[in-house]
Order: C-alpha cells, then structure tokens, then sequence
C-alpha cells in the first residue's frame, strides 16, 4: 500500500525572530491551505493512503475533507501533537507503518526532529518557518505530486532523491543530538528563547552546507565558499581567538532583514567523520538556529559531519523526471 505521512508544524515560523528581526508569519489558515494543495497533488498519483500526524490546530482536516472518498485517511495514534518530540515520534511511527514519503511543513528546526525518526524515508521538505535552508519553497501542488511519484514508485530514489548531511554532537563519547544544517557553538550561557539571532555571541559554527541563496547562520559560510547538500565536505568556521590565515569580515544575512557584517578569524573546510572539539565552558550550541545543548564544564563535546542524514525529495528533478517521461 503506497503511503505518504503529512507532518505539519502549526508552531513554525513563529518565533522570537518575528521581533528581533523580520521573519514572515506563516499562519495556520495558509499551511492548511498550502496542504489542501499537497492533498490535490497526492491523490493525483494514484496513492493509497495519507498518514497524518494529529496537531491542536487540525491543519490537515480541510484537506481530509477535500479528498474524502478519493484515497484512505488515517492520523497517526499518538498524543495530539504539541511540543518538539511530537515531530520524531510522529516520523518514527509513519516508517513502522510502511510510509513510502513524508511531506514536512516547517523550517529547518522542524526537519531536524522529523530526520530523527524517518529512518530512510525521503523527505519533501515545504518552507513555512524562518530559517528555511533544508526545506525549500516549493508549491503545495508541486510537492504533493512529487511526494506521491516517490511513494508510487514511479520514480526510482536515484531518480528523485539527494542525501543530506547531519552535524552529530557528542558528549562523553555518545551522540546526543545533530543540526542538519548547522550548529554553532555560543557563548550564551542558557538555552532560553533557544533562536540565535547575535553574531557577536558565536564562537564556533560547523555546517553542513552553504549555499549562497540561503538565509540564517548557514549564510556566513556561503559568503567563504559554497558547499552543496550532498557535497562530500562541510566548514569549520571559527569567530573568536588569534586570527588565522584565513581571517576574513563578510556581510551575511543572517536573519530575515538582518544583514550582519561578521568578522571570521579562521575557516576550513572539514572531511566527514572529522572530530571537532568544543572546548567553551559555559555556553551553548545552537543546532540548526535553535540553542539545544548546554556546555558544562564537566562534560567532553565534539561535533563531528556525518553523510547519513535523512533523504531528500528533489521536487524540480522529479518534475523534470516525469516531464522526460
């Protein structure tokens, strides 16, 4: 039975960043309104079944009605959706549940909970936080054909699908979490509103990718050099400390409207499996924008770049797939 799971954040895109800076503010009438239009292009390639996750906000259930009669509807059996693990323990019981595709509506902190529980299962990541690196602004219609063409079958995942990278923290030898973009290590001492909005606060940053069309911290390492998704390196950038070779200022946004001028002490580019420690004591690491881990003086960290994150659905490479066809 060929089956796409439908993940919808109804928190993203609505953080402290709408006052410090000036992110848009998806509402929820127009992610339901963006799914109406993934639940149009889903059942137009002929899938089985869509598989919800269960939010407060019922961002799927215009959609449902939609498509009622036209293809099964089940919701995931979990607690309604309302905090940030929801997201992965949504994504872990759509792949127990033979999910062939997930359809994320969200930024890159909701793509970073969701790739914790999706196993293999490609993503087709929609743009309706802040910092939208990972997933891209693509339309509802587009995306949900694409999203269906990889459950079908249709397309083969070479065909339709690039692997992401993940940055892994460890602490005291175990993985305790990843960024799929980036994590930069701060000197702010707690995780508070969790964004990261001040570069005079960085002391280290470690990226996945850096493409010179995004925004968010990732942009200061587009500024270097650029480093794609499935590029088989990532970037070390260091911003305090003696300057090194490669010392440099740039002028990156780093935020919607918020274009910084950031002054690098050093920079390279990094191998996979590459140990980076971390040696700030206190502070704390921002994994994709968000502050997620604490720095205790007592406790060993290092990041290191891994090849195995989460699948990606290509939507203009499977558009172009199945106009070739």
């Amino acid at each position: 039975m060929s089956t796409v799971g439908i993940i919808a954040n109804p928190a993203a895109g609505k953080d402290i960043r709408r006052l410090v800076a000036h992110g848009r503010v998806v509402s929820n009438q127009e992610k339901a309104n963006i799914l109406r239009r993934v639940f149009a292009g889903i059942v137009s390639t002929g899938v089985d079944r869509i598989l919800i996750m269960p939010d407060h906000s019922g961002l799927a259930r215009p959609a449902a009605h939609d498509v009622e009669g036209k293809v099964e509807l089940d919701y995931v059996e979990m607690p309604v959706a309302d905090h940030q693990g929801a997201s992965t323990n949504a994504a872990r019981a759509m792949a127990a549940q033979g999910a062939d595709c997930i359809v994320t509506l969200g930024g890159d902190g909701t793509n970073r909970v969701v790739a914790k529980g999706c196993g293999d299962v490609p993503l087709v990541a929609i743009s309706t936080g802040t910092n939208n690196v990972f997933p891209a602004n693509v339309e509802g219609t587009l995306a949900g054909i694409a999203a269906g063409s990889v459950a079908t079958g249709a397309l083969r995942r070479d065909e339709s699908c690039r692997r992401s990278k993940r940055v892994d923290i460890y602490v005291d030898g175990e993985r305790s979490d990843d960024a799929l973009v980036d994590a930069a290590v701060s000197t702010q001492m707690f995780v508070g509103a969790r964004a990261v909005w001040d570069t005079s606060t960085l002391h280290a940053m470690i990226l996945t990718r850096a493409e010179p069309a995004s925004i968010g911290l990732s942009s200061i390492g587009a500024r270097l050099v650029p480093v794609a998704i499935d590029e088989e390196c990532g970037l070390y950038i260091r911003f305090d400390g003696e300057p090194g070779q490669n010392a440099v200022t740039v002028s990156a946004p780093i935020a919607p409207g918020t274009i910084s001028e950031v002054k690098i002490m050093d920079w390279r580019k990094i191998a996979p499996g590459e140990k980076i420690g971390i040696d700030l004591h206190p502070g704390t690491i921002a994994l994709d924008g968000e502050r997620e881990v604490e720095l205790l003086p007592d406790k060993k960290v290092h990041a290191q770049l891994s090849m195995d994150g989460p699948w990606v659905v290509d939507v203009n490479m499977v558009m172009m797939a199945l106009a070739s066809r």
